[in-house]
């Protein structure tokens, strides 16, 4: 059940008093109420659970940054490189080994 409030703000002195409002005061005649509404807090969204990672096909490595999954065509040990065709987007690209992973 609401309830209603009343802000009287024109007491003499340093600030004003909020008081719930009583079903029906006859000490002074009340002056007519604005009314607003206070927005409850919103409480935060829970978080997904994070996808678990499926096993990867031999030859096959994710991108650590996107998760995108590409099969690996060449490795440069010396330069730690490898070329990847890239499934989802179907081109191939050179990228440093510590961009990418088996998992």
């Amino acid at each position: 059940m609401a309830r209603t409030y009343k802000l009287d703000h024109f007491t003499k002195g340093t600030g004003a008093t909020v008081a719930p409002v009583e079903g029906s005061s006859g000490s002074s005649p009340e002056r007519e109420l604005n009314q607003v509404r206070v927005p409850r807090e919103r409480r935060p969204r829970a978080r997904k659970p994070e996808r678990i990672a499926s096993p990867l096909p031999p030859g096959h490595v994710r991108k650590k940054s996107t998760g995108e999954i590409g099969r690996v065509r060449a490795v440069d040990s010396r330069a730690g490189t490898a070329e990847v065709h890239w499934l989802r987007q179907g081109r191939t690209s050179t990228v440093p080994l510590t961009d990418i992973s088996r998992r």
